[in-house]
């Protein structure tokens, strides 16, 4: 017969096991320091409804479906603006690089063409393929998050990637031909 373990054993356990996915999440998507607010503030939520974590690896798509809230929260509220261009304009002065991370990783022009058509996309197409690429969630991971199903994701993909696509030939001046065995190329 094994032992129930305490809400602080358990909270650890979450967050060791669980809090680097998180802030990497929350990273790809804000400045550092909104990042690491982010990150806090997730775990923060875990704690408050731990009862209602989920057990095991579910509760990894859990806390991805509570940084998305978070993360959303954070993009809508203009005293965060205010405040990380304050903290912006401070770290210029100590000579810290505020570049967003994909900038850093990004040398390409056309990787760099990618996440610019991908920022212009509504929130939620952002969002799948940020989940699909970068957090490398399956359909059906992605779609406990989104409170969908797998093949809901799978065509919200299909739909996003192709209005990627339109986006990158129009920058680029090239207009999508038609595929002999259907579709566009």
């Amino acid at each position: 017969m094994g032992t129930v373990p305490s809400s602080d054993a358990r909270f650890r356990k979450l967050y060791e096991e669980h809090y680097a996915d998180i802030r990497s999440y929350c990273l790809r998507r804000l400045p550092v320091e909104a990042a690491n607010d982010a990150a806090a503030e997730i775990f923060i939520v875990a704690w408050r409804k731990l009862d209602k974590v989920p057990e095991g690896a579910a509760a990894r798509l859990w806390l991805f479906g509570v940084a998305r809230n978070v993360v959303a929260h954070q993009h809508r509220s203009r005293s965060q603006v205010k405040r990380l261009r304050s903290k912006l304009a401070q770290t210029a002065d100590r000579n810290v690089n505020a570049a967003p991370a994909e900038s850093i990783v990004v040398r390409r022009s056309e990787d760099q063409a990618v996440l610019e058509a991908v920022d212009r996309m509504k929130s939620d197409d952002r969002e799948l393929i940020r989940l699909k690429m970068w957090e490398e969630l399956s359909h059906a991971e992605i779609g406990e998050v989104f409170g969908i199903s797998a093949h809901a994701v799978d065509m919200r993909l299909q739909r996003a990637g192709k209005k990627l696509a339109r986006m990158l030939s129009a920058k680029k001046g090239v207009r999508p031909q038609a595929n002999p065995e259907g579709g566009e190329l």
